[in-house]
Order: structure tokens, then sequence, then C-alpha cells
């Protein structure tokens, strides 16, 4: 039983009710299926919106009659507006491999005292294989232009998220959960690492089944030593000179402790920034589409 997911902050359309919505280009939609043919079971999308998620539909279908493989994937728009208030989430799953057991959750909510708004995320509900049980969580974080990183503001969202978690594991120590999302916070940020209660360490989640484990400490600011660069060096862009570095690793996939037993293991490097190098067609500039890198995670299990 392998598992493959993978997240991409997209930046089609932002979420913002002042923002221009994008259009899904055959550019676009090619890495869309290369990123699917490349054997991704669950691709979680943020910065589409409802017309975009119709749209790689369209072209989905359409790449089915060149290869059946492509008719196995669904797509499901998250999305949704409240006043200024947007959530921009899209989904493509292979649902013979995935069947949906609950509907698509929202998180959000307003801190208490302050009443600031806290862009939670999204809750899914699978059934892998027909045999686990597999929850889902879509996450697009507000910015640091919104919430400064020492906000405590910060704190309360993943504080919220957490609650969601403890809830699972409440009814499962064991339980298979995967965290997507654009953070705007790093692997070591204290939202994530203390809040959320997602270590770097292995050994340390394995002896504590209602910790979290983040590999994507693998990839913070890596740089080969020999070459004397690396680039990505993170999965996003960035444009504040104050952190003394051109990238951030905003983007993240974070595991419960269900995946480092029971037979699962990680495939390969376990997880990977994927560059216009790895997308079948040739290479192309990757700013033109968006600042973010996709990322993935690659698990199997042998029982």
């Amino acid at each position: 039983m392998d598992l493959k997911v993978t997240w991409w902050n997209c930046h089609l359309s932002a979420p913002s009710t002042k923002a221009k919505p994008g259009k899904v280009t055959p550019e676009f939609a090619a890495v869309i299926l290369s990123l699917l043919n490349d054997g991704v079971d669950i691709l979680c999308l943020c910065e589409v919106n409802e017309d975009n998620c119709q749209d790689l539909a369209a072209y989905i279908h359409a790449a089915a009659d060149l290869d059946p493989k492509f008719e196995l994937f669904s797509v499901r728009s998250l999305c949704s507006r409240d006043g200024n208030r947007v959530d921009d989430y899209g989904l493509i799953f292979r649902r013979d491999k995935l069947t949906e057991t609950s509907p698509a959750v929202e998180l959000n909510a307003m801190a208490d005292v302050t009443a600031k708004y806290l862009k939670v995320g999204r809750k899914l509900g699978f059934k892998l294989c027909d045999s686990l049980d597999l929850w889902l969580f879509l996450c697009h974080w507000q910015s640091l232009r919104t919430y400064s990183e020492d906000s405590h503001v910060r704190t309360e969202v993943a504080s919220a998220l957490r609650g969601h978690v403890k809830d699972i594991y409440e009814g499962d120590p064991d339980a298979l959960i995967i965290i997507c999302g654009d953070f705007n916070d790093e692997p070591f940020s204290r939202s994530i690492q203390m809040t959320l209660k997602a270590s770097r360490d292995m050994s340390y989640v394995r002896a504590r089944s209602d910790a979290l484990f983040n590999p994507f400490w693998r990839l913070v600011g890596i740089t080969d030593l020999v070459a004397g660069a690396h680039l990505p060096a993170g999965t996003c862009a960035s444009s504040d000179p104050q952190h003394m570095t051109n990238w951030r690793t905003f983007d993240q996939i974070i595991l419960s402790s269900g995946f480092l037993k029971g037979g699962w293991s990680f495939v390969g490097s376990g997880v990977e920034i994927v560059n216009s190098q790895d997308i079948s067609g040739g290479t192309f500039n990757w700013s033109d589409l968006s600042d973010h890198y996709p990322i993935s995670c690659n698990l199997k299990r042998v029982i």
C-alpha cells in the first residue's frame, strides 16, 4: 500500500476579494497533469476558486481520452466566501484508492476575548484502500503581514488546529492524520513546533503517540556545500531581507505518529520540493506560475 500526497499554493486566485481571479492556462494544467501522472494520490491546492476547480476538472477529463488513468481522479472545490473572508482550497484525489467518509468541515473560528479571525483550515475524512481511516487537513494560515511572527494570534490558530487533532487522537491514538498547508510559518516557528506539537525527531514522536512528525525540517534551507548552491532552499521565495535568506519553508506536510509505525515507512527521500525539472514536458520559469513550489510526501505500508 503506497500513498503520495502533494500540496501546492499555486498562486492562481488569491484569497482576497480585492485580488483579480486567475485562469487555468494550458501551461498550468500541464503542471497539474504531470503531478498526477507522477503517482500523486492526493493533490491539495490553495489559492484556487470555484471556476479554477471546474476548469481543472475539464482538463483532467480531456486528458482521460488519451490516458485512461486520469479517469480515476476526482476534483473537489473546497472554496467558500463570507464577506471578505475567503477559503481557497481545491482537492484532487484518486477515487480508486480513497473513498470519502466525511464531508469537508470548516474549522475557522474567532479567537477568545480578542475576537480575531482564525483561519484554521478544513478537515476531511477518507477510507484508504477500503481498509484504513485517514484524516486530511488543509491549511492556509494568514500571512505575516496580517499577523506578525510574534503575534499571539498565530499561536491561537495553531492551538485551534491542535484541538481538532486531539479530538481525533482521543478516539484513536494511532489515527492516520495528514496536515497539508501553507502556514506562513516555518517548521521551527513556535506555532508549528510548540503549539501544534510537530516535532522533527522521529524517535520522540514514536514514544509519544499524541505528537506529530514534521518531515519538512529536512528541507529548511538545504544547501549543497560542494556545488555551492541548492535551489530551491525552501518552498517559497522571500522578499524580506530581515530573515537573511531568499527562501522560506512555509509549505509543509505534517504527519501523525501513526505513520511512523504499523508497517509505514517513507519512500525514497520521503519528502521533496518539486521544481520545473521534475515536470514532464521540459523546463520553464516557475515564477511565471507561482512564488511557491509544490511539495510531496511519499509513503508506503508493508504488512
